[in-house]
């Protein structure tokens, strides 16, 4: 029962690290979605 419990404990982490990976993958895209427009403008103005 031993390595039962230790393929569960292994299948629960790589499960954690692919939702926190999914995760931070969604926000960096929605982040740079978000500030888009505000680093268009700076970048307009800087070449204006």
């Amino acid at each position: 029962m031993k390595t039962a419990s230790n393929v569960v404990s292994n299948v629960k982490a790589s499960y954690t690290v692919a939702v926190m990976s999914v995760l931070g993958v969604v926000a960096f895209v929605s982040a740079v979605l978000i500030a888009w427009p505000a680093l268009a403008y700076l970048g307009a103005k800087m070449f204006n």
